[in-house]
């Protein structure tokens, strides 16, 4: 009829409407949250200096959080874990997920590099350390599995968090599904699932730090996490749209002062961690409860840095933006190839000496190879990551 074919010229192209490109907020039905890539800079800036830091100076469990920020900088993987959950639930909406279709967009977007850095890794550890890995080690690295070899990977052994995360994938579907037909309960029940199996293997072996850290027994709260963010933001979305339909008044944004005190929160709740258990504490039972405490923390901070008003002129705020969002984009090259550019520096260069002790010199130091680990980044997300994402379809029904 003439009223469907009048409808249809109204739709955006299919491929604008159902996907999100470059991973971001970016469709018909939600705005693009570019605040989202600031924070994922963030999060890979942490990880950055966390690796050198670690490098230098061990850990510490200093007296500053400030210290205790770097001393903890892992937690930058939360952080994108939190964001992952969050991101892939707002997007989906009400809609249903073609699972094939989603599964495809996700080897796309994160396998050309991780081929491209395993690859370089295995070469690396054949020929320079003798290893003589051939292809049964290759098809180990390249499964959504961690693989036994990776403590031996100096230049890419952050790797692990790649398996993790596609194991995410894999099942999130049908959380979301589950999700929608059992309400938010049934998420909330997984997270007590999961502290109930942490606890279980503390008592019977006395250390649940790895489970914890490093698998998606620990990891799996931080998503779930970032999940129920989402069903929390689309309640905000709806009751904002309901009111601009109705001519009422529109949530307000948050002041300054909300983003400042979630910031205190998560920053006194990494110290005091760092104080009482630190990276490097494998039998503390902290490590039962920590990966959704953690996750609480960014979650308080992620939803005070979206909904926080910026202060200043317009331009500064504009252009603010666009230069946060353009290192965000970059970030998943960022996570993958620092502790290589990393290696290369620490094999011709000592610490900047600022004259103010170990700590301050490895501190300027990863601010200062920061910059260089962002420029070779954006050349591997520009020669690998971006012409894959183009091949991304519909995945959304």
């Amino acid at each position: 009829s003439d009223l469907h074919r009048r409808h249809r010229r109204r739709q955006p192209p299919p491929h604008r409407r159902l996907t999100a490109p470059h991973d971001q907020m970016q469709t018909t039905q939600h705005a693009y949250l570019s605040r989202l890539d600031h924070l994922r800079f963030f999060a890979a800036a942490l990880v950055v200096l966390f690796h050198y830091f670690h490098t230098q100076v061990g850990d510490l469990r200093s007296g500053n959080p400030l210290v205790s920020l770097v001393d903890e900088g892992h937690t930058g993987i939360a952080l994108f874990m939190v964001i992952s959950g969050f991101i892939f639930t707002v997007i989906a909406g009400e809609r249903h997920i073609h699972y094939g279709g989603f599964i495809k967009n996700r080897v796309l977007r994160i396998y050309p590099l991780f081929i491209f850095a395993v690859f370089l890794q295995l070469f690396i550890s054949t020929y320079n350390d003798h290893r003589n890995y051939g292809f049964l080690q290759l098809l180990g690295w390249l499964m959504p599995f961690r693989s036994e070899t990776v403590p031996l990977s100096p230049y890419f052994v952050q790797l692990w968090t790649i398996w993790v995360e596609f194991q995410f994938y894999l099942i999130f579907p049908f959380l979301l599904a589950f999700s929608r037909r059992h309400g938010s309960r049934y998420l909330w029940a997984w997270l007590g699932l999961l502290v109930l199996v942490r606890a279980l293997v503390y008592a019977a072996s006395g250390s649940v730090r790895f489970i914890a850290y490093e698998t998606l027994f620990g990891r799996l709260d931080q998503f779930i996490i970032g999940m129920l963010l989402a069903r929390f933001w689309q309640v905000r979305q709806a009751l904002q749209a309901r009111a601009a339909r109705a001519g009422g008044a529109v949530a307000p944004h948050l002041s300054p002062l909300w983003l400042a005190l979630a910031g205190l929160a998560l920053l006194l709740g990494l110290h005091a961690f760092s104080r009482k258990v630190g990276f490097s504490e494998l039998a503390s039972p902290v490590w039962i409860i920590w990966p959704g405490l953690e996750a609480a923390l960014w979650a308080g901070f992620v939803w005070a840095y979206l909904c926080t008003r910026w202060p200043g002129p317009q331009a500064l705020r504009h252009g603010t933006d666009r230069a946060l969002a353009a290192l965000g984009a970059i970030s998943f090259s960022t996570y993958v190839l620092h502790n290589l550019v990393i290696a290369a520096y620490k094999a011709h260069l000592l610490p900047l000496a600022t004259g103010a002790g170990p700590v301050a010199d490895a501190l300027a130091t990863g601010v200062l190879l920061l910059p260089v680990v962002l420029a070779m980044a954006a050349i591997t997300y520009h020669l690998i990551e971006r012409p894959f994402l183009a091949l991304r379809s519909a995945y959304l029904r």
